[in-house]
């Protein structure tokens, strides 16, 4: 059976009534922020945020999104300490890390590196450290921060909290860490031998495991050799 189409407008308090909430699984898959910081008196913190992504690749510059803690009713750690210190590492989460990275989401008032055997790695620029087995790692200072608030953050009929302010946390990325082991014979980023690790919605994860080339199209134009040959062709007019 066919299930008739949806149209709810959240803002209004509508929703899908689905069992489940489906937004989570329609933006997908979304690359999983594995954030590590420091904190001012130098407790190191580790938490995966599922609502990251890059904003620029010239000056490279990531963001992480951190809704606020429902089990300390304030900031994430991980954002209080990005605040504090300016600074934050992300670290590349893989499939075979997805038990580490789990174990991670658990918020404690502890170093989640220690309590989850994580082994850890010195920064080279920042104070955070970085996950050790990590492929990739970027080392961050953190360039602004922007609070999303929340108007229905409160408590439903049934006492459940509902989930409150988010902080959207951007870093410029001062110094990039790449394993050699993931760089194949041309060069490039090995992905199927990393296999990034991904959140779909729901309790899903997913992580590549194939991928292919679609070649960009262009007008005919639209190259950077005859854009220069016509600005040449030009000047020499100009110069006649």
């Amino acid at each position: 059976m066919t299930h008739p189409d949806l149209f709810y407008q959240p803002p209004l308090g509508e929703t899908s009534g689905l069992p489940h909430d489906p937004i989570k699984s329609f933006v997908i898959p979304r690359p999983i922020g594995w954030i590590s910081t420091t904190s001012p008196s130098g407790q190191d913190n580790l938490a995966p945020f599922s609502q990251f992504t890059n904003v620029s690749f010239d000056p490279p510059t990531i963001l992480f999104v951190a809704h606020q803690s429902l089990y300390k009713h304030r900031q994430r750690d991980t954002v209080r300490n990005a605040i504090a210190t300016n600074e934050f590492v992300w670290n590349m989460a893989t499939y075979e890390q997805r038990g580490d990275v789990n174990l991670t989401g658990l918020e404690t008032w502890g170093d989640e590196f220690d309590e989850s055997g994580i082994e850890k790695e010195a920064s080279v620029l920042v104070r955070p450290p970085r996950v050790k087995n990590s492929p990739v790692s970027f080392e961050c200072r953190v360039h602004s921060i922007l609070r999303v608030a929340n108007e229905h953050y409160g408590k439903d009929a049934a006492g459940a909290h509902f989930v409150g302010n988010s902080d959207i946390v951007v870093g410029r990325v001062l110094g990039i860490h790449v394993k050699g082991e993931y760089i194949d014979g041309e060069g490039l980023f090995d992905v199927l031998k990393a296999m990034p690790l991904a959140r779909n919605g729901y309790r899903q994860y997913t992580m590549i495991q194939s991928v292919f080339d679609i070649e960009p199209v262009m007008m005919p134009d639209d190259t950077v050799g005859e854009k220069e040959e016509k600005v040449e062709e030009k000047g020499k007019e100009v110069k006649g």
